[in-house]
Order: structure tokens, then C-alpha cells, then sequence
């Protein structure tokens, strides 16, 4: 439900760069050929191209906000679910804070106290485990190292062992392992459903021009999201797959609406219109050199490079 609610309303921005994607894609074949024209000569390039993409209304960063938006949410949805008892129930900081220092008193890993992504899971488990050891005065030592005695009240610990943290017999406040059992599903869904969505959309937006350095990008976000999935509680695995899976799904919608081939074709009309356009002649009125004004017929080209020289005798004048 929250994944469905996030894509409706991020919907007008991915909508907006699917278009800009579509257009891109018709455009880079001209781009990548002034690439190589002036290959030799980085500066006439780098004119060159900013000229094309004023001509074109080229916006290289136009996609870039639904992708900021995306992350922001899923770094959000991976702070939440590696912390349940801070963000999903009404627990006291300071009860969470004594739980997990009775915790590391009796676990056999010295760095528990620094394990920020399984911390309050591991903490979860001991509790399902053996409720009546958080609620007895215990010896232990802060993250500083000084020695406190601290429990946790009983209306604390019956509030976690109330908490339904499970869905479709998986608890989801769990670390996957890669032990062959019901929580490699999730992981490995996740995963392949990152796969999947993105080819789908790759071919829906236009983006096979670029297919190498996107299948680059897909390889690295796997790795990245794979360490994710198996690092942090399964409920990342169960939202990311369920955030791939709509994404898939809405990109078909984005498709019926900007087919990229249809895009490609109105652009190539658009910059063919443009071409036409300079080179019709329309008559302008100039000042020569000695003071005389005269009318005559030029086309774009003509006139921009006139413009262009003039614009260069103030500047030798000038300077």
C-alpha cells in the first residue's frame, strides 16, 4: 500500500522523465556523431553540443529529480526497517537503549554495540526468545565502556512480544542468511525483480542507445542492493520487491503514453521543420560598414554569421 501511494504521487514527475528520456533517445545518435566530428578538438565540441541542445531544449539533468525523490524514499524505508522499536512502536529511547545493552552483555560478539543495520532485530529475536531476562536488574556496559545496571519494564517488553512484525509466516524484523530456508525468498525476489524492471525499462523508455553503460548501472545497483537485501531486515527484500514489481508495471502505463518510437519521429519532423526553416530567406535591413543602410534577403545561416562577424569587430574594437 505504501509503495502504490509513493508511485501515485511521484506519477507527474516519472511521467515527466519518461518524455525527457524518449527525447534523449532520439537525440543521441546526433549528439554521439558531434562527438566524433570534433573529436580532436574538446573545445569546438563542447561548443557545439551546448548549441544543439539549446536548439533541441535538451535538458541533460531533466530525469535526475524522480531518481533524488526515489533514493530519498528507499534510504528512508531501510532506516525504518533496520530500526522497528524506534519507528514502529512507542517505546522509550532509553528502554530500546538498555534492551540492547542487556543484549550485548550476553552475546559472544564484542562489536554488537556497533552493528547499526541488525542491532534492534538481533534484540527482537532475544526477547521472543527469553522476555524474562530483560526485565531483571542487569550488569552491563554502555558504548563507552562504563559498567550501569539497567532493566527494561515489563510493559515494554509486552508491547515487542505484541507487535506483529511477521507477514505470510516471514518475520520480517529477521536478517536473511544464505541458509537454503523461507527467508532467501524475499532477497532473491528482490533482486531479480530489480533485474527485471530494469529491462523493462530500458526497451519502454528508449534507453537502448545507452544499453551498455545501463546494463553497467544495473550490474553495480544488483551488488549494491544485493548486500542491501542480505545485510539488513528481510522487510527491505518484501519492499523493494514490491517497488520493482509496480515500477514495472507503470512503466508499461509511461510506454502507452510516451511511445519512445513515437517521440523519435516527432522530434526528427521537429528538427527537420527547424532546418527548413533556416534555410528560407527573409528580407532584414543592415548598416554596411560605411554607413549605409540597404535590404536584403538572407536565411538564418546567413544572418547568424553575419551577426557573428559583427559581433567581432565590437569586440576587436573594444578590446
Amino acid at each position: 500500500i505504501f509503495t502504490l501511494l509513493v508511485r501515485v504521487l511521484m506519477f507527474p514527475l516519472t511521467l515527466k522523465q519518461q518524455k525527457s528520456q524518449a527525447r534523449m533517445s532520439a537525440l543521441q545518435p546526433m549528439m554521439q556523431e558531434i562527438q566524433k566530428k570534433w573529436a580532436n578538438d574538446k573545445q569546438r565540441q563542447s561548443v557545439e553540443l551546448q548549441k544543439f541542445q539549446e536548439e533541441n531544449n535538451v535538458k541533460m539533468t531533466a530525469g535526475c529529480l524522480p531518481m533524488i525523490v526515489n533514493m530519498v524514499v528507499l534510504f528512508g524505508i531501510i532506516a525504518v526497517i533496520q530500526a522497528p522499536l524506534t519507528y514502529m512502536t512507542d517505546i522509550q529511547a532509553d528502554q530500546i537503549q538498555n534492551a540492547t545493552y542487556i543484549v550485548a552483555s550476553h552475546s559472544e560478539d564484542e562489536n554488537f554495540l556497533g552493528q547499526t543495520y541488525t542491532q534492534q532485530s538481533i534484540v527482537i529475536g532475544e526477547v521472543y526468545d527469553n522476555p524474562s531476562m530483560f526485565t531483571q536488574p542487569t550488569l552491563v556496559k554502555d558504548a563507552q565502556g562504563n559498567e550501569l545496571t539497567v532493566q527494561v519494564e515489563q510493559q515494554w517488553i509486552d508491547e515487542i512480544l505484541n507487535f506483529k512484525f511477521e507477514f505470510l509466516g516471514m518475520n520480517l524484523a529477521a536478517v536473511p542468511s544464505l541458509e537454503l530456508n523461507i527467508y532467501l525468498i524475499l532477497p532473491i525476489l528482490s533482486i531479480l525483480t530489480m533485474f527485471g524492471s530494469q529491462i523493462i525499462t530500458m526497451r519502454t523508455s528508449g534507453q537502448q542507445q545507452a544499453k551498455g553503460t545501463m546494463w553497467i548501472m544495473t550490474i553495480v545497483m544488483g551488488v549494491m542492493f544485493g548486500w542491501f537485501a542480505f545485510t539488513i531486515p528481510v522487510g527491505f527484500s518484501l519492499y523493494y520487491t514490491a517497488s520493482n514489481i509496480v515500477m514495472t508495471l507503470q512503466q508499461l502505463v509511461l510506454k502507452r503514453i510516451y511511445d519512445p518510437n513515437k517521440i523519435k519521429e516527432e522530434v526528427l519532423a521537429e528538427i527537420e521543420e527547424k532546418k527548413k526553416a533556416k534555410k528560407v530567406k527573409k528580407k532584414v535591413v543592415i548598416k554596411e560598414s560605411d554607413g549605409r543602410v540597404v535590404e536584403k534577403e538572407m536565411n538564418e545561416s546567413e544572418l547568424m554569421k553575419l551577426r557573428l562577424a559583427r559581433a567581432r569587430e565590437l569586440d576587436a574594437q573594444k578590446y
